[in-house]
């Protein structure tokens, strides 16, 4: 009997895993105090456990899809930095809470080398596996029940990967006529041809009927444990890469939905809000402590009126908030409806200098502080351009099923500014849907650092 390692997958990884993890802690801690038995009545230890306690606890909930024979590696590499990270963001919050002082620099060391380690291990792991597939080891024994063009496309895709470790053993049919002259097995003899050469897996590819021959071999099938996938042409053409699906349930009626947006999913809410709590909060304290001080004081002598600006603006679920800003221009009573355009006689000589730095943004932690926005997500308009925009672009209002945020992925890319055609406003929108339905905690920090590099070279492409 050959060996399933497919059955353990997973259980390798998470090995593999938690093992780079310790040597990265641990290696770490005997570079500062030259000892590994200090460790043990060392403040470091509570951090020790809760990391690999925290890995574990991601692990349940990252690595679902590492047994999956089709999946990229430059996937199975994005999803252990995604693990990292937020095992990342969990620890230092963890830190703020308990009030630990824990040295910087070690923090760094210790994530630094678990990313290169744990990482490369990965990466070798999951080469070695296809190697080790290619060469015909650790292949999972197939058979396929019905013949049309999907079939036979998915076979031939299975057959060209030796990667993916399949052994491909037949067709099945009943009542078919033979396609590009396939080969059919009688499909009377399958139960004897799945115990004969010990199947592993049966794909089911045939149309929507009540046939008790279809039930009676997935009973089969469950009582052998042999695993029994279908094969649905309709999801299979539908565009992965924006719209998945799930399988769900109306008492006993299946019924396959399309996905959720990952935003819509609890576990990713807490990340994402966690994430915005602690990166608004350190700004705060770190930068706009000192900071708001001078910028109030230029502001004020630059131009009369108030240091903020406040303006409604459109929220999550359609819903109106104030918006804050440094102020930029000059009172007036346009600031509502019309917007800033390049060489605005209303913008101040200093507010030409914040919009341009994108410090006149700063105010807008405040926002995400009272929950109102995020770090990251869709730029908020003023109602007026919302009801504008919601009539000439159809996916408009998609971007307020998420929090607005102070940068997203339209301005990291250069789009910022005024929008002189409807043209330019719909390349944004198209950017704030394809963040909304591809978030990612790892897409955030892309997107943050994209900003802030954009920032300090001073780019703006424009829209």
């Amino acid at each position: 009997m050959k060996v399933k390692l497919s059955d353990h997958e997973k259980l390798l990884y998470l090995a593999l895993d938690v093992l780079t993890l310790n040597i990265a802690f641990l290696l770490t801690f005997i570079d500062k105090y030259q000892s590994i038995s200090k460790l043990l009545m060392s403040k470091y230890l509570i951090l020790y456990v809760f990391v690999n306690f925290v890995w574990l606890l991601v692990a349940k909930y990252r690595n679902t899809n590492l047994d999956n024979r089709r999946k990229k590696t430059i996937q199975v590499y994005f999803d252990f930095i995604k693990a990292l990270f937020i095992n990342l963001v969990l620890s230092l919050a963890f830190i703020a809470l308990i009030q630990e002082e824990y040295s910087q620099k070690f923090i760094f060391k210790f994530y630094a080398s678990f990313f290169f380690m744990g990482g490369l291990s990965r990466l070798f792991f999951n080469w070695y596996l296809k190697v080790y597939r290619t060469k015909g080891y650790n292949f999972r024994r197939m058979v396929v029940v019905g013949v049309n063009k999907f079939s036979i496309n998915f076979v031939n895709e299975v057959i060209r990967h030796p990667e993916y470790g399949f052994k491909f053993l037949g067709f099945f049919g009943y009542n078919q006529v033979e396609e590009q002259n396939v080969k059919i097995q009688d499909f009377e003899e399958i139960h004897k041809f799945l115990l004969e050469f010990d199947i592993d897996d049966v794909y089911i590819s045939l149309p929507s009927n009540p046939d008790y021959r279809i039930k009676e071999l997935i009973k089969f099938c469950h009582l052998n444990y042999i695993n029994v996938n279908f094969l649905n042409e309709f999801i299979h053409l539908l565009n992965k890469k924006t719209i998945q699906v799930d399988l769900d349930y109306n008492g006993p009626t299946p019924i396959v939905a399309v996905a959720k947006e990952p935003l819509e999913l609890t576990t990713n809410k807490f990340l994402k809000r966690t994430f915005d709590l602690l990166f608004a909060l350190g700004l705060i304290v770190f930068v706009f402590s000192w900071l708001f001080p001078i910028l109030a004081i230029i502001i004020k002598i630059s131009s009369p009126g108030p240091v903020f600006f406040k303006q409604k603006r459109t929220g999550i679920d359609n819903s109106a908030f104030y918006c804050y800003k440094f102020r930029t221009m000059k009172v007036n009573d346009e600031s509502d409806n019309k917007q800033a355009t390049e060489g605005d006689s209303r913008i101040t000589k200093v507010g030409n200098f914040l919009r341009k730095s994108s410090l006149d943004e700063l105010p807008q932690f405040i926002n995400v502080l009272k929950g109102e926005m995020a770090v990251v997500g869709p730029r908020p308009h003023m109602l007026s351009h919302t009801k504008m925009y919601a009539k000439l672009i159809a996916p408009f209002m998609v971007r307020h099923w998420v929090k607005p945020g102070i940068t997203g992925l339209a301005q990291a890319k250069g789009f910022r500014g005024e929008t002189k055609e409807v043209r330019q406003m719909y390349q944004r929108v198209k950017m704030d849907v394809f963040y909304i339905q591809n978030w990612s905690f790892l897409f955030d920090i892309k997107i943050v650092f994209m900003t802030v590099w954009n920032m300090l070279s001073n780019k703006n492409t424009g829209a």
